[in-house]
C-alpha cells in the first residue's frame, strides 16, 4: 500500500543543543519553502517538530534522548501509513530511524562525505556525531543503544550503499571496506558519474526495503561551506538530482529519507538550503510517480 502522506519530522539539534550550529539546517531548509514545495506536488505533510531536551545530561544523554524520539516518530508516521522525512541537525538521527521502521531486513543508501562508523577507539577528533553508525551495528555506547525503541544491532555488508563517500582517514577507508559496504566513492582527480556507477550498484544488487540518508556535505566543496568538515571530490547539484530521482526507480523501496548535518551560517545557506529543497522534491517526485506514495 502506497504511503498517504509525508511527516516531517523536525529536529533542528545539534547535539542536543536547538538552533546551534548545524541544528540551524532545518530551519533553513523549511524556511526556503520545502514544505509548500511538496504541498504543490499534491502531498499532503504532517509536521511532528521534537520539543527541547534541555533537561538531559550533556551532549550525550541529550543526544540519546532525541534519538529515542526521533524512533518513537518514525514508528508513529510508519503507523499512520504516512511516510517520515527527518530533517535534522545531526547525522545520527538515521539510526534512530532505522529503529523505528518496522523492517528486519532493512538497507541502508546514505548519500555521505563521512562514513559514520567510527567508534568511540578509533574517532580522532572527538565529534560525537561521527558514531551513529557504529553505535546502530552494536559496536559503541550498547546500553545507551538499547534504551531506543525498536533497536537492535544491525549489519551492513551487502545491503549498505555509500555515494559521495570521500573524506575519510586510511582507518575509517579500511573499516568501509572490512565492514562489506559499498561505495560510489568520491574523487578529487577524475570527474565521477555518480547516477551512473550508483545505478550499477543498485541493478546488482537487493538494496530494498531502504532507509536513504542526506548529508549535505555530500556536496562538492566548490559550493562552499555546507558544515565544518568540505572536501573536494563530491556531487555537483545535477549529481544529487539524477541519484535522488533514481533510488525510488530502482526497485530500492525508500522506507524514509533524513536529510542532515548542514549549517546554514557556514555559508551561502541558501544556496545550499535550496538545493536541499530541490533534492528532496525530486526525490518525493519519484516516489509519486512509482506509486510509493499517493496525493492528498
Amino acid at each position: 500500500m502506497p504511503a498517504s502522506s509525508i511527516t516531517l519530522i523536525f529536529s533542528p539539534y545539534h547535539v542536543g543543543t536547538r538552533d546551534h550550529r548545524v541544528g540551524n539546517g532545518p530551519h533553513r531548509i523549511r524556511s526556503l519553502g520545502l514544505i509548500q514545495a511538496l504541498e504543490k506536488l499534491g502531498v499532503a505533510i504532517t509536521l511532528n517538530e521534537l520539543p527541547p531536551v534541555d533537561t538531559f545530561e550533556g551532549e550525550i544523554g541529550r543526544s540519546f534522548e532525541l534519538l529515542r524520539r526521533t524512533s518513537t516518530a518514525v514508528s508513529q508516521a510508519v503507523a499512520a501509513n504516512s511516510f517520515p522525512l527527518i530533517l535534522s541537525g545531526n547525522c545520527m538521527a538515521s539510526a534512530a530511524v532505522a529503529c523505528g521502521l518496522p523492517v528486519s531486513d532493512l538497507g541502508f543508501i546514505y548519500f555521505d562525505a563521512h562514513d559514520d562508523l567510527d567508534s568511540p577507539d578509533v574517532n580522532e577528533n572527538g565529534y560525537f556525531d561521527a558514531m551513529g553508525l557504529s553505535m546502530l551495528r552494536g559496536e559503541s555506547w550498547k546500553t545507551l543503544m538499547h534504551t531506543v525503541p525498536g533497536y537492535s544491532p544491525r549489519t551492513y555488508d551487502a545491503r549498505f550503499l555509500y555515494c559521495g563517500l570521500r573524506d575519510q582517514s586510511p582507518v575509517q577507508r579500511q573499516r568501509v571496506i572490512d565492514a562489506g559496504m559499498a561505495a560510489v566513492w568520491g574523487r578529487a582527480d577524475v570527474k565521477v558519474d555518480f547516477a551512473a556507477q550508483m545505478k550499477e550498484h543498485l541493478s546488482a544488487r537487493e538494496y530494498g526495503p531502504a532507509l536513504v540518508h542526506l548529508d549535505l556535505d555530500v556536496l562538492d566543496e566548490s559550493y562552499g561551506k555546507v558544515n565544518d568538515y568540505p572536501s573536494p571530490g563530491g556531487m555537483m547539484e545535477e549529481d544529487v538530482l539524477a541519484c535522488m530521482d533514481l533510488v525510488p526507480r530502482m526497485g530500492t523501496r525508500p522506507q524514509s529519507l533524513t536529510v542532515c548535518s548542514f549549517d546554514p551560517d557556514a555559508g551561502d545557506g541558501d544556496k545550499i538550503a535550496a538545493i536541499a529543497v530541490r533534492a528532496v522534491t525530486t526525490f518525493v517526485q519519484a516516489l509519486l510517480d512509482t506509486d510509493a506514495l499517493s496525493r492528498a
